[in-house]
């Protein structure tokens, strides 16, 4: 070991908290929307892939601030506050869980009461065994005056956790072109047809450098931008010839944005916020034209 002094020429600076309101000031117009584009790293922290599925999705006459998937297709909610956890919350938290049939229920605060707390601990011992209630705490943090860096941290969660979402992994890690014949059924021409569109988009978005990611789901291939949002879907199971999809906030029409395939059937989907069409041969598109429309669509292509 060695005997040399440290380095007395480093500098060190403090680690501080930082309030939510400094990064965001409105909790459904600016947190809930980062949030949404930057789920990995809630993600991260709970050993989850999420997906975004709809923001302020409609449960009577309540809305749930988000309603996600994860690798194994279950259905995620998230509530989130900038303020300390209280009971309206836990209340809606509940309401959610029961109108949406959430397997994944998780609420996310700056700080939780030690009543809350144990709330979700009891729902964790005592209810539905295939439903998980996470308490996430949310905090910013920054070093003098650098940017500021948001932090999650897993308070409450099921005890066995860890060794479910493991499994999930494997499980979710074997979907693939074969699987999707031996266990979704899917025929050799619809693979064939979605095969070519998604190796075509893989070269155009290779070639264009951009940071989309291609993933395998059950039934359906994602292009993901970083955090899990997707950009682009090829989905395979619908009773139609195979769908191309662009994640868009609206259908093109609405946008003002020319249909560069209006002989195709159009699809819409205001649940998923994809617009796209069903595309009944391999060459129905032309990849470049489809990447085109996808960043177009895109506020941010690279995504965070």
């Amino acid at each position: 070991m060695s005997d040399e002094p440290a380095d007395s020429t480093a500098t060190f600076g403090s680690l501080e908290r930082v309030a939510l309101r400094t990064g965001w000031s409105n909790e459904s117009q600016a947190f809930t929307p980062w949030l949404a584009q930057n789920l990995d790293l809630l993600g991260q922290q709970l050993g989850l892939a999420l997906e975004l599925k709809e923001k302020e999705h409609p449960v009577g006459r309540f809305f749930v601030d988000l309603l996600l998937t994860d690798a194994q297709e279950r259905v995620v909610i998230v509530e989130n506050q900038l303020e300390q956890s209280d009971h309206d919350h836990l209340g809606k938290l509940l309401t959610y869980c029961a109108g949406t049939d959430a397997r994944v229920v998780i609420w996310v605060a700056p700080s939780f009461s030690d009543e809350h707390l144990a709330a979700l601990e009891w729902l964790n011992n005592n209810t539905v065994s295939d439903v998980a209630f996470f308490a996430v705490e949310v905090e910013l943090l920054r070093i003098g005056s650098s940017p500021l860096a948001p932090n999650f941290k897993a308070l409450i969660k099921p005890n066995q956790w860890v060794k479910t979402t493991r499994s999930g992994a494997v499980q979710a890690a074997e979907w693939s072109w074969e699987s999707y014949g031996t266990e979704l059924n899917v025929s050799q021409d619809r693979l064939a047809i979605a095969r070519s569109i998604v190796d075509g988009l893989e070269s155009v978005i290779a070639d264009r450098e951009l940071p989309w990611q291609k993933r395998f789901r059950k039934g359906y291939i994602a292009f993901q931008r970083p955090g899990g949002y997707n950009v682009m879907v090829v989905d395979l199971i619908w009773n139609k010839p195979v769908r191309v999809s662009l994640k868009s906030q609206a259908p093109l029409r609405d946008l003002g944005i020319a249909n560069p395939y209006p002989q195709l059937l159009e699809v819409w989907s205001a649940t998923s916020a994809e617009w796209g069409w069903h595309v009944p041969t391999a060459t129905s598109v032309d990849p470049s034209v489809v990447v085109d429309l996808a960043l177009q669509l895109q506020p941010d292509p690279g995504g965070s």
